[in-house]
């Protein structure tokens, strides 16, 4: 038999994506472009040439294999010998086949041998050969090429073998090297930049850095201090009355409203607690260098002002006899000391800590160990949370002439502080601030959200106070019906309220036309609270509904004021023609009322300021009284009253209750009248 040498060329190449298993032995992996189906051919700079001897009745192509991975051992011959291989169908051509060219990207290589990275030799694969190995580098790829005599024994017997050639514990020592370096540069890259003690955190985690002895940063116009030493020697002033900057003139402003320099505000944390539910008070820390002042023991402490004092900037309310010392205004207690040390020892003195737990003027934070210092000019908004009332008549129409000049200029401070309620600028369950935040009161100013440590002062370069309680009687005359027009018909466009205010227009036309709307008449018992509680109510409105007489009037029945929102408590007084309710502070809601609405108030006492002659000549309203019964026959209506301790219920009579609403459809029909003649 003769012997011939032939050259072929072939290239084993491994799917990723899942392992070739068609009949056809080879074509899987390799096409015919050129002379045979199995041997496709490459461009000429990429042919790899393996010469190997076969018999010519056997004219055996050299096995090529193609690997991902470049780090086969070559010493795996010596340890393990030839491995088993498949060999080669017999094929009749001695012609030189060119070997597929590698593809011309890098797919990512992973150090890490999985299970396809075993290559299993089946009949779809072609052979591979651990012999005459040879390393093929090119650009874009890595091969490996295997060369050495074939076994058409094995091929035929189907036999499979895997073969690992990873060189895995060299990788990881690699590997675990490289990654022990990245780590150890990004740590030295984002770890903090100073970790002392000195370092001082605020709540959004900007970090003081300096000097171990500076314990201050700066930020947005605020200075965190966490130390007192370091804010150094404050001199307060004020209250000075504000005055209006104009184009070169300065004017002098309606009252109500002070400016303070260089002071600190604390919380009084016993007036919020019952009986008094009271969230406006807070505490003023003014610093001084007055001996007389500072030889006082209690100095620190603080106490009730006098709501009558006038405010004056160097004697600043009633000197109370316990401390000694001037208390301030409404709602904002005066507390004195040279600096802030000497203020944290004072109110920790034993006998002054007493005197403040005795008196409910107990301050937070009391501990100081932080403060924030604010730079620049702050509105320290206050007022009674949960009593509208007292919100619409004690802080809103203080400060409705400030809000009536300001809106047509420009809003002389950036920062409102208000512990009352946080949040109070956006929409909110509580009563003021949404109506705060419909008449946009304050600008662009934002709100200071305080914190919650017990240990952080808050400190003012500049701090505008709207006393409060200034135009409770409205007796100054500052608020003009034009002012109170302007923002009532801001929120009823706000709130987008069905009627509005000024409904004469509505109702000539109507009395002209001869339409005949329903009278809505709105009732509330204040049953869900604990005094002046109507008991009866119900049972009069079902019988008075039943009644003929009072055809044409709707009787709205409100249970509980309280579970409604602030939008859906104005709708209520809104399409009200006359409000018939108990006192209490939901008498606040008139704000959204119509002009000409009748209002009827009963109860045993503590009766509301709505019955105040200025306020309904400002809305055109009419108000009556229906008190508790004193006997001699003197009131027209009245109610009969029941106590028991703190809380406290009346009933009025069924032909009482018939008088009063008998007294308002007869005033609706004369002004109908008095309106279709004229």
């Amino acid at each position: 038999m003769s012997t011939s040498t032939s050259t072929t060329h072939l290239l084993l190449r491994r799917q990723s994506s899942s392992p070739p298993d068609s009949e056809d032995p080879i074509s899987n992996d390799i096409t015919d472009s050129q002379h045979h189906p199995l041997l496709p051919p490459l461009p000429p700079q990429s042919t790899l040439s393996v010469t190997t001897s076969t018999t010519a009745s056997l004219p055996t192509p050299p096995s090529v294999v193609r690997q991902r991975s470049d780090s086969i051992p070559r010493l795996l011959e010596n340890q393990l010998g030839p491995p088993i291989v498949p060999s080669v169908p017999h094929i009749q051509d001695t012609q030189d086949y060119n070997v597929q060219a590698p593809p011309s990207h890098k797919r990512k290589q992973s150090d890490i041998p999985s299970h396809n990275d075993l290559l299993p030799i089946s009949p779809s694969a072609l052979f591979r050969s651990s012999l005459n190995l040879e390393i093929h580098d090119e650009e874009d790829d890595d091969s490996i090429v295997y060369s050495g005599p074939v076994d058409e024994n094995v091929y035929n017997s189907g036999r499979w073998k895997y073969y690992n050639t990873v060189e895995v514990g060299k990788l990881k020592i690699k590997w675990l090297g490289i990654s022990i370096m990245v780590l150890l540069a990004l740590y030295s890259t984002t770890r903090h930049t100073s970790t002392s003690k000195d370092s001082y955190n605020d709540a959004d985690g900007y970090e003081s850095v300096g000097d171990p002895m500076e314990f201050s940063v700066k930020y947005n116009s605020i200075e965190y201090y966490s130390d007192l030493n370091r804010l150094g020697h404050l001199t307060s002033f004020g209250p000075t009355p504000v005055t209006y900057q104009g184009s070169g003139t300065t004017t002098a402003a309606p009252g109500g409203m002070y400016t303070y320099e260089n002071v600190c505000v604390t919380n009084n944390v016993d007036y919020p607690k019952k009986p008094y539910e009271d969230t406006s008070m807070r505490g003023l820390i003014r610093f001084t260098n007055d001996a007389t002042l500072l030889k006082n023991p209690k100095r620190c402490v603080p106490c009730t002002a006098d709501e009558t004092e006038e405010l004056q900037s160097t004697a600043v309310g009633t000197i109370d006899s316990s401390v000694k010392h001037p208390c301030g205004m409404k709602g904002l207690h005066e507390m004195y000391a040279s600096t802030l040390i000497d203020w944290k020892e004072c109110i920790n003195n034993k006998d002054n800590h007493g005197l403040m737990i005795r008196t409910k003027q107990s301050q937070s934070p009391s501990q100081v160990t932080n403060v924030h210092f604010f730079d620049r000019p702050t509105f320290l908004l206050q007022f009674t949370a949960n009593n509208r009332e007292s919100s619409l008549f004690d802080t809103l129409f203080s400060y409705l002439p400030h809000w009536h000049h300001y809106r047509s200029t420009d809003y002389p401070f950036d920062g409102i502080l208000s512990h009352s309620v946080e949040g109070c600028l956006s929409h909110s369950r509580n009563w003021l601030c949404e109506i705060l935040h419909h008449m946009s009161a304050f600008g662009s100013a934002k709100e200071i959200i305080w914190e919650e440590s017990p240990k952080t002062l808050y400190c003012f370069r500049e701090l505008h106070v709207n006393r409060m309680g200034y135009q409770r009687s409205l007796s100054n005359g500052q608020i003009s019906k034009p002012i109170l027009d302007e923002v009532r018909d801001v929120l009823f466009r706000s709130m987008a309220l069905p009627r509005p205010r000024d409904m004469n227009e509505i109702r000539k036309k109507d009395a002209k036309l001869g339409i005949s709307r329903p009278f809505r008449i709105v009732l509330y018992s204040n049953s869900h609270h604990s005094t002046n509680v109507w008991s009866n109510m119900d049972e009069l409105v079902i019988e008075a509904r039943g009644n003929n007489k009072y055809h044409g009037v709707e009787f709205t029945v409100e249970d509980d004021l309280d579970e409604l929102t602030v939008a859906e408590q104005a709708k209520v007084f809104n399409l009200a023609d006359a409000v018939i309710m108990s006192t209490g502070e939901h008498w606040g809601n008139v704000i959204f009322v119509t002009e000409d609405t009748v209002f009827v108030e009963l109860g045993c006492g503590g009766f509301s300021n709505v019955e105040n002659g200025h306020f309904m000549g400002l809305i055109l309203g009419s108000h009556r009284s229906v008190r508790e019964c004193r006997g001699g026959g003197e009131e027209d209506y009245c109610v009969q009253c029941t106590r028991e301790g703190l809380n406290s219920s009346f009933r009025i009579e069924e032909d009482a209750f018939h008088g009063v609403v008998d007294e308002i459809l007869k005033s609706h029909r004369d002004k109908v009248a008095i309106m279709r003649d004229s």
